[in-house]
């Protein structure tokens, strides 16, 4: 078994800042490392874009600094939620804070995990696809994901509003004024989960809150469940729900992967100050450095386009464990947590600096150069070519709530539109530019 990784001195607290930007400016080089210049065809990205399970799938082009969306017919493509809608404003706020971006086609895997796998033959034609995660055995290129804008239905404010509610919440130096506690959120949807759950209780006693959402309650709040006024989302929520500011006030924070690392909200807990604490076997396939010194973050099957700049036993501690010995391993690594109590602060401490150190302007500088490099990757003529070929609709700022269905105006017009209001002033509310089953709508 690996050993848990602590922090080695008390005096690591403070995060280097210049170091971490410069990891982070290095980032859409690095993803895009997998093609050489002019290497995408127009037939290239057609195939990418088949290629894409239908049911998690969507597409824009960027052509002359503008914004399009393709004429894609209904039950052929689609993105859960409101995660095209979002992906969509993303979009036309990068180009509106960065201007100049060149012409570039954008097929995206919207899916809970990624979904190109590297060609075993080096002669292989590697896919060009957006993803919210990558991995190790993966070419998905990482767009960061919607819950930047914030998450509707669960109650989930934009990025920097969260890091203000984070920080104000927690000085630096009060770990130890949390609730000497330890909180899961989560189903028993694995072995590992199934286990844990099993034998925590006789393991941690009261010292172990575990939240177990319904899932069918849950289902029903973020599909079915509308809101009705402005800036008032649905009231009605399952029994055990957990918000994310809830979970900020326990001294450690645990995640057992899931579906996907990713969905677990990893960074806004590491945000939290408190002490992030992931289980689970290490991947098997390893990554090498780069000239860039990034890698692929050693813990995690998949992560998000901030994967890169993670280390454990510096921003979150990672206890490799089965499900036949994750309660003892994850309690003696708790007991070295426990009689370590300033390595714990720092570790909590950095893990929230490099939180925010990834601001909503460095998301977006992120975006624009992660376009940037794509298009340098794509035959000059692909973006207007795919345009063309598809039928695409000009996306503005003016014609937005035209994409947005029945279904999900509720959802943008009345939670989405409220939490960015002041991005949103002069967009009117107009009508669908077609019914609910009408092509070209950000189904």
């Amino acid at each position: 078994q690996d050993e848990v990784h602590l922090p080695r001195a008390a005096s690591w607290c403070e995060l280097n800042i210049t170091h971490c930007a410069s990891e982070l400016k290095a980032l859409p080089q690095y993803f895009m490392r997998h093609w050489g210049p002019r290497s995408v065809s127009f037939q290239h990205a057609q195939n990418t874009y088949q290629s894409l399970a239908g049911w998690g799938r969507t597409r824009f082009h960027i052509v002359g600094g503008d914004l399009y969306y393709p004429d894609l017919k209904h039950n052929t493509f689609g993105c859960v939620l409101r995660r095209t809608p979002i992906l969509a404003w993303a979009l036309l706020e990068t180009l509106a804070l960065h201007p100049g971006i060149p012409d570039v086609d954008v097929p995206v895997n919207c899916r809970d995990q990624p979904g190109s796998l590297l060609p075993g033959n080096v002669h292989s034609p590697m896919r060009l696809a957006f993803s919210y995660t990558t991995g190790r055995a993966y070419s998905d290129v990482p767009l960061p994901d919607y819950t930047y804008w914030g998450l509707p239905y669960a109650d989930l404010q934009p990025w920097s509003d969260w890091l203000q509610l984070a920080s104000a919440n927690r000085p630096a130096g009060l770990l130890k004024e949390k609730l000497d506690r330890m909180i899961w959120v989560g189903s028993p949807t694995n072995p590992l989960r199934s286990a844990f759950r099993n034998c925590a209780g006789s393991t941690f006693g009261d010292r172990l809150e575990h939240r177990m959402p319904e899932k069918d309650a849950m289902h029903e709040l973020a599909w079915r469940c509308k809101p009705t006024a402005p800036g008032v989302p649905c009231a009605t929520k399952p029994s055990s729900w957990t918000p994310l500011k809830e979970q900020c006030r326990y001294r450690y924070i645990l995640h057992l992967p899931g579906i996907s690392d990713w969905l677990e909200h990893f960074k806004h807990q590491l945000a939290c100050g408190s002490v992030n604490i992931f289980i689970g076997s290490r991947p098997r396939l390893r990554s090498i450095a780069e000239a860039s010194g990034l890698s692929a973050p050693r813990s995690f099957e998949h992560f998000d386009f901030t994967g890169p700049l993670l280390r454990e036993g510096e921003h979150y501690v990672f206890v490799p464990a089965t499900a036949r010995d994750v309660c003892k391993r994850l309690n003696s690594a708790i007991s070295q947590l426990d009689a370590m109590p300033r390595r714990a602060e720092c570790l909590a401490q950095r893990g929230q600096q490099l939180a925010a150190v990834v601001s909503m302007p460095q998301v977006y500088s992120y975006l624009a150069e992660i376009l940037r490099e794509a298009s340098l990757r794509q035959h000059v003529d692909v973006a207007r070519r795919v345009a063309k070929a598809e039928g695409s609709r000009l996306v503005t700022k003016q014609n937005f709530f035209s994409f947005i269905p029945p279904a999900k105006r509720p959802w943008m017009t009345n939670i989405f539109r409220a939490w960015h209001i002041d991005r949103f002033n002069g967009t009117p509310i107009i009508p669908p530019h077609s019914g609910e089953t009408g092509s070209g709508l950000f189904h």
